[in-house]
This record gives C-alpha cells, sequence and structure tokens, in this order.
C-alpha cells in the first residue's frame, strides 16, 4: 500500500538499472565509443574560440567550461559523443590540468556532461526545459523538445488513502481511491516517477480500462468527463532512496525533485492528487517574472 510523503510509494519491482550514474553507455561496433577531438584527431577548436578562452574577464576554468557548452549547444557535439580527454584539451587550449579538470567538473555537476569511470566523458542527453506549472503535460513537453515519450505502469490499485491524501481531496473515512503508478520515459530512458490517487466515486471502473498508457489526468477527462480547471503545485529537492533510485536508474543518494499536485474541477472541488519524483540531472524549470511600470521599483 502506498505511503505518504515522508514514506514514498515504491513500486512493485525495481526495473533493470541502466549504466553508470543513469546515463546510457553508447558502445559503436568497434568496441571504442565515438570519440570527438582527442590526441588522434585533428584540433577541434578555432583560433577565436582558444583567444577567447585566455581574454575573458572570468576565471579560466569557466571560460573552459563556457567553449565546451557552446560545442554541445550547437550541435557539434552530439549527446552520447566522448568528448577529448583532459590532457588533449590542456594542449588545445593552452591551460593546466587543474584548470580543464575544474571546469569539467561544472559541467557534469550541471548535468551537462558525465562520466563513465575508464571509459571517458560524455556529452549528456539535453534536459527537459519547462515552466512550474504545466509539469503534467509530460508528452507534450518531451515532444516538443524533439525527444520521445514514453510509460510504464508500475502498479494499480484500490486503497484506503493515506491521511494525508484523504484530507487533500475532502475525502470520509469511509471513502477509498484508486492508486496508480507510472515510469515517465524519455528516449526510453527514466525520467520521472508519478504517482495519482483518484476518488473511486468519480471513475468506478478505471482499475479494468486504463493501462498507463496515456497521461491519467487527460484519460480521466476523456472517459468520465471530467476537466481539471485549476491545479496547484508544491516543489520539495529530495534525495533519492535506494529502491527509487534503481527504478530511475541511478545511485542511491542521487538528487531529486519531488512535486505535489492538487487538481480541482469548475465548482473547484479536488477531484485528483499526484506526485512527481523527478530526476535532477535530466530537467530544468524556469519561471517567467513580468514587472509592472517598466521594473520600477
Amino acid at each position: 500500500m502506498p505511503s505518504d510523503l515522508e514514506s514514498r510509494p515504491s513500486p512493485p519491482a525495481p526495473l533493470p538499472r541502466l549504466g553508470e550514474g543513469g546515463r546510457p553507455s553508447p558502445q559503436p561496433a568497434s568496441g571504442r565509443p565515438p570519440l570527438v577531438g582527442g590526441e588522434e584527431s585533428r584540433p577541434v577548436f578555432d583560433l577565436g574560440e582558444i583567444a577567447a578562452v585566455h581574454s575573458s574577464p572570468v576565471a579560466l576554468y569557466h571560460s573552459v567550461g563556457h567553449v565546451i557548452r557552446s560545442k554541445i549547444q550547437s550541435g557539434e557535439w552530439p549527446a552520447g559523443q566522448r568528448i577529448p580527454s583532459e590532457r588533449a584539451l590542456m594542449r588545445m587550449l593552452s591551460v593546466s590540468r587543474a584548470t580543464v579538470r575544474q571546469g569539467l567538473d561544472n559541467l557534469v555537476k550541471e548535468g551537462v556532461l558525465y562520466r563513465a569511470q575508464g571509459r571517458g566523458t560524455f556529452v549528456a542527453a539535453p534536459k527537459i526545459r519547462q515552466g512550474v506549472l504545466r509539469l503534467l503535460d509530460f508528452s507534450d513537453i518531451v515532444r516538443r523538445s524533439g525527444l520521445k515519450p514514453g510509460a510504464r505502469l508500475l502498479g494499480k490499485e484500490r486503497i484506503t488513502p493515506p491521511p494525508h491524501v484523504q484530507k487533500v481531496l475532502a475525502l470520509s473515512d469511509a471513502e477509498p481511491v484508486f492508486w496508480l503508478q507510472r515510469l515517465l520515459l524519455v528516449n526510453e530512458q527514466p525520467m520521472l516517477i508519478e504517482t495519482s490517487y483518484f476518488p473511486v466515486a468519480c471513475c468506478p471502473d478505471l482499475l479494468e480500462l486504463y493501462d498507463g498508457v496515456e497521461d491519467a489526468h487527460r484519460f480521466i477527462g476523456q472517459h468520465y468527463g471530467i476537466r481539471i480547471a485549476r491545479m496547484s503545485e508544491t516543489f520539495e529537492p529530495v534525495i533519492l532512496e535506494d529502491r527509487e533510485a534503481s527504478v530511475l536508474g541511478v545511485r542511491g543518494g542521487f538528487s531529486a525533485l519531488w512535486v505535489e499536485h492538487i487538481a480541482f474541477d469548475a465548482a473547484d472541488r479536488p477531484i485528483a492528487f499526484l506526485t512527481s519524483l523527478l530526476r535532477g540531472d535530466r530537467c530544468r524549470f524556469y519561471t517567467v517574472l513580468t514587472f509592472e511600470n517598466g521594473g520600477v521599483l
């Protein structure tokens, strides 16, 4: 039976783990990862880029990170490719090993690059960029990012709701809910664990009809005529427990984002409580601020 926020619901069986750090490990037929630049290839930085590293007013390691990020953002270094070694970057950019390493460390922390022990440093898959108020439109967000969404149903049950869910949905002690849990994928790689609670009274045959492929709130709308008029969302950074990390393809202790959603209908009645547990390395949220009076305080 699923539990509350302090003990988040876990799927019945962990999925196979991915490679080091939860990243796919590209490996061509030759048995060696594709290489961008490196000791045996021609230099990959032009004179302008090299000059920019040494003329920038910021610290050298920031400049190194900037030129590498530019290669990635331009598409010249695509996701999954191995970048030049530290030694090669030292020679190409005429900087010290400590400078190269600090620049790379920052990009790894940001999720722009990832390291595979004994194999090198690779370009990470692009992050999903999303405004904070439309997280449930997951499939559309992923498609707009040029990626492929997917989903696996981890479990579905009719249960007595945990106390906080009962309170949020304004249910009586005797009212059951349907609990649904899915693993949402991007390019067939785990991105987030989604858990949904719906009052049984609003969708009595949901367990028989729902297969987990479609977003749950859309399925409810199409089959039962229940429309979400507004939604509140609460965000909290968390550390993944071992079982959650295994399902998401990363190590225990990995950072993640926990999001709680409360959906309301046109009469402002709570109709669904949903949670999302997202890998912290694969998403970036943003807000747009609008100032009145031309921004004058």
